[in-house]
């Protein structure tokens, strides 16, 4: 039973949030007012969102702003550290945490602020998260279970970024070594935007066929780093 309400809470998290907003193809839920310049927020990422394939005016995103930390970890399956999190599998709910909407920013759960934020405003994470979302209405509900990470994680930075991604730049640091080009010691998923970059951009691909027949991250490796 106490499992049952568990995943009630999960899928009908709305009664927990005080404000709503609807915009555009949003709804916008948060435990605190929520500022008026989310709307030039959703504007940019509608922006970056309109430059996926996988991208339809018709589709509706539901985000949750979970400002308490203890909201995050109960909507976020105990994960607290995260920008954003959806668990597509079980519900397209999107949860993000702590951010302060006027200055389209997300408040980094550390000293500091949180990594790449240049190029990761909250924005960013209100579309990375949402693209996710976009490839489980795509590729089947359990689409992260069939491909690789790297197809999955370098798409949603890619549309994300909406195009502020300098490719020559990421390919000098990928050769070099640089530790942002390597998620386990970064957490930033800028080599496996790289990768998708290599296909969609230099090669000429779609993304939809990509994902039915993706290609070995060790051969994308090896044609980006050889020259």
């Amino acid at each position: 039973m106490v499992a049952a309400l568990y995943l009630g809470a999960l899928s009908y998290p709305q009664p927990a949030f005080t404000d709503h907003v609807a915009y555009r193809q949003f709804d916008v839920w948060s435990d605190r007012p929520i500022e008026d310049a989310i709307t030039s927020v959703l504007d940019d990422a509608t922006r970056r969102m309109k430059t996926s394939e996988l991208y339809t005016s018709h589709q509706r995103f539901r985000l949750f702003f979970c400002n308490s930390t203890w909201r995050l970890a109960l909507y976020g399956l105990f994960q607290t550290k995260a920008g954003g999190l959806v668990y597509s599998w079980l519900t397209t709910n999107i949860y993000i945490r702590e951010s302060s909407i006027a200055e389209n920013r997300i408040v980094s759960p550390h000293i500091g602020p949180m990594a790449d934020a240049e190029r990761r405003p909250l924005s960013y994470v209100i579309v990375h998260e949402p693209t996710h979302v976009m490839q489980s209405r795509a590729f089947g509900r359990f689409f992260d279970r069939r491909c690789p990470t790297w197809l999955d994680e370098g798409y949603a930075d890619y549309v994300g970024k909406g195009g502020d991604f300098d490719f020559d730049e990421n390919v000098t640091l990928l050769r070099a070594g640089s530790p942002a080009l390597d998620f386990a010691r970064s957490r930033l998923c800028r080599r496996y935007h790289l990768e998708v970059a290599w296909l969609l951009d230099k090669q000429g691909m779609s993304i939809r066929p990509v994902y039915a027949n993706p290609p070995r991250e060790a051969d994308l490796l090896d044609a980006l780093t050889r020259g």
